[in-house]
């Protein structure tokens, strides 16, 4: 249970049961661990899904499967055999967070939906975790991260104007509901320690994916505005996009009128700084094609390593378009801690990605994810199953 103590984690002594599967919810599983909370990863005998997934480690391990289980403890556990519910019954007893993502009909099937919980366990937090919400008529239909960008209309705006649908480069509306399901579970626990109600947190990627959609709905909802694709540029500013230089391209961003006088500026462009046409943004965005065209031809003559220095001296937003490879050797990366290190069981380490926020000088868990069912005798043992009693869990199939 949640303990107060001096120099500990902000989570220590909270336990989360996580049986959720693929991303997002593995990964609040994830956070709430470098927070320190004691998270045990039950998976199947079969493993998580993503654990078979592409590109693979030399060891065989899932890429996929390693960037959002780490710091956990691995249990298997068949929660389709009377003796595998027990367990499962007996590990919400010392919990304080169940985590799943099973779709209402099952979770009601396999008894771990919010409603029948509640009664049996007035202290556990039951965060359930779905593909398009616990309500409506489309709360049992199954979905990933690219079918919710699909529906909730993130692929409508991205992309060339004239071109196929475009997804996000990551699995940005599975990772954002991790970290949505995260901000809930601990809104929850600061409720319960405050004394306040014990409260289910319900989380979606259609609710999370909606959200994201932000000032873009707002322009629909209370201006009329259908927001449309404009490659790597957006509808409502200009200019705020890529262009090509003679050898890559450099994003430029001027979202202000005094931003947009200091480009021209540094650019020696006085003519489109001087003009009263296009003097303000919404003046700048009904002549986005001769804008843009001036500003592109210009920077096509030269490099990006010879415009950046002068639109970063002239205090205008500005970035080559770096790849990963890039991104991970950047000093910037590096000095905020992005890259961490975490220990595997054979005492080699393995790299990944840091926390997205920082709460004092914590940088997140330090073991690698665990293997499948690395911590099923341990965590049996915690429960008093004695070695005999383990052993025959695993012979019939329960564990």
């Amino acid at each position: 249970m949640l303990e107060n103590q001096l120099n500990a984690p902000p989570l220590h002594g909270v336990r989360v049961i996580d049986i959720s599967r693929v991303l997002a919810g593995p990964y609040c599983g994830q956070l709430l661990a470098d927070m320190g909370a004691d998270v045990i990863k039950v998976e199947s005998p079969q493993g998580d899904e993503n654990r078979r997934w592409s590109p693979l480690l030399p060891n065989g391990e899932s890429c996929n499967f390693a960037s959002v289980n780490r710091g956990k403890r691995g249990l298997t556990l068949n929660l389709t055999h009377p003796r595998g519910r027990e367990i499962f019954h007996e590990l919400l007893a010392s919990a304080d967070v169940l985590l799943h993502n099973f779709l209402p009909s099952t979770a009601a099937k396999l008894g771990v939906d919010i409603a029948q919980l509640e009664a049996d366990y007035p202290d556990l937090i039951i965060c359930s975790l779905t593909a398009f919400g616990a309500k409506g008529p489309l709360r049992d239909r199954p979905g990933y991260d690219s079918v919710l960008q699909a529906f909730a209309g993130l692929m409508a705006i991205t992309g060339e104007p004239d071109g196929q649908p475009v997804r996000a480069g990551s699995s940005i509306i599975d990772m954002a509901t991790g970290l949505v399901a995260f901000g809930g579970i601990v809104t929850a626990l600061y409720s319960r320690l405050a004394g306040g109600a014990r409260r289910g947190v319900s989380v979606s990627l259609f609710e999370t994916a909606v959200a994201m959609l932000g000032y873009h709905g707002t322009a629909w909802l209370e201006a009329g505005v259908l927001p449309h694709r404009e490659g790597s540029g957006i509808w409502h500013l200009v200019p705020y996009q890529a262009f090509m230089c003679s050898d890559q391209y450099l994003f430029v961003a001027a979202l202000n009128d005094a931003t947009w006088r200091r480009l021209c500026s540094a650019l020696d462009l006085a003519d489109l700084r001087d003009d009263p046409e296009l003097a303000t943004n919404e003046q700048r965005v009904q002549r986005r094609d001769h804008v843009v065209g001036r500003i592109g031809q210009l920077l096509s003559t030269r490099p990006a390593r010879h415009w950046q220095p002068i639109l970063e001296d002239a205090h205008v937003p500005t970035s080559p378009l770096h790849t990963l490879d890039q991104v991970f050797e950047h000093e910037q990366t590096l000095a905020n801690d992005m890259l961490v290190s975490v220990s595997r069981r054979d005492g080699t380490t393995m790299r990944q990605i840091g926390l997205p926020f920082k709460v004092g000088s914590l940088t997140g868990a330090s073991e690698a994810p665990p293997s499948l069912g690395e911590h099923t005798d341990q965590i049996l043992a915690e429960l008093r199953h004695d070695t005999n009693s383990i052993a025959a869990l695993k012979k019939d199939g329960a564990v």
